[in-house]
């Protein structure tokens, strides 16, 4: 005969139990409540840095860097933003960066075609970095403490959009080309069909999370280059000479006329993101956690609770470009359509 204490106390075993069960079963079917979805966004900076004083001082400090990294092995020289997204909607956490294809290709634009500040938004061969490259170039500069980065806990709608924009942003079109075969200083590539600068990559993703704000606008460098230091292509095919620029003591500040008189840059500097987060472990935030990775500093922040809002598509149409070297990019991907 079963006693009511006997009943009772089998009842709660069976209650704990099932229990466990349901939270074991829960694990492994990924419960969104449980799963773990994270993007994290690496900073390296320069090595030496850049003076954005003017166009004759960023000129220079980026030939003093140069010079004094020529010998330096596993060297970025303009800095570098890289992203890892870990998530149960991936087989494994992927590490991915833009970066130019060809770093001859950048020289002989300066160097021999002389197109002066048009660099900084001229399109140029693209890819993206492997794993493997990366991993190596993060034990590099964790040594010479020159990372740092943000690890962002995102809800799955987020990770979801962050992968399917790695998708689009990497696949091929039917002319043959994916936007990650463009790589340049002007491209934003929310906007359809457009590559990237390696930072613009990455804040491009924080986006698709909506995870931007204003304090991550502090992040970004806003500059008007004057006219008559761009060339190439960009300005009748003129040939910038070096003491032209060496004469540009500060960049466009007048009423001109915008690919006129001036061409608007804007950068997310990585040596400003660096240097930023450095600041806020140092400051002490209760949203932010200091945390380590890589062998390198960081933050940890929770925004699972931000959400993107239902109409906002991942990519956009960029319609009429203001942009010079937008311009010239549509003109030319346009053609080369027409000629396939």
């Amino acid at each position: 005969m079963i006693t009511k204490s006997t009943f009772t106390r089998n009842l709660l075993i069976q209650l704990i139990l099932l229990i466990f069960v349901s939270n074991s079963l829960s694990s492994q079917t990924g419960n969104s409540s449980d799963t773990i979805h994270e993007i994290t966004i690496f900073a390296i900076p320069t090595l030496h840095p850049l003076n954005w004083e003017s166009p004759a001082s960023l000129y220079s400090s980026m030939k003093d860097c140069y010079i004094k990294t020529i010998f330096e092995s596993d060297n970025y020289l303009l800095g570098h933003v890289a992203v890892e997204i870990n998530s149960p909607l991936l087989t494994k956490p992927l590490l991915i960066a833009m970066r130019a294809a060809d770093a001859q290709e950048r020289i002989d634009l300066v160097l021999k075609q002389k197109i002066g500040f048009a660099i900084m938004g001229a399109t140029l061969k693209g890819r993206l970095e492997t794993e493997t490259e990366l991993i190596h170039k993060f034990n590099v500069y964790a040594k010479r403490k020159k990372m740092a980065f943000i690890t962002y806990r995102i809800n799955e709608k987020a990770a979801q959009r962050i992968i399917s924009f790695i998708e689009t942003y990497s696949k091929k079109t039917n002319n043959g080309t994916a936007p990650c075969d463009f790589y340049g200083g002007a491209f934003w590539p929310r906007y359809r069909n457009e590559g990237a600068g390696c930072s613009a990559f990455g804040m491009a993703l924080l986006s698709t999370a909506n995870l931007l704000n204003s304090e991550t606008e502090e992040w970004r460098i806003s500059v008007k280059i004057p006219m008559k230091i761009i060339g190439g292509e960009y300005n009748q095919n003129k040939k910038i000479k070096y003491s032209e620029i060496n004469k540009t003591k500060e960049w466009y500040t007048g009423e001109g006329v915008e690919n006129i008189d001036y061409v608007i840059n804007r950068v997310y500097e990585p040596s400003v993101i660096f240097d930023w987060i450095l600041k806020k472990r140092e400051q002490g935030n209760s949203d932010m956690k200091p945390i380590e990775k890589y062998g390198a500093p960081g933050l940890w922040i929770d925004c699972r609770n931000i959400h993107v809002p239902e109409n906002e598509p991942i990519f956009k149409e960029r319609n009429e470009p203001s942009d010079l070297f937008i311009k010239h990019f549509q003109i030319k991907t346009n053609t080369a359509k027409l000629n396939n």
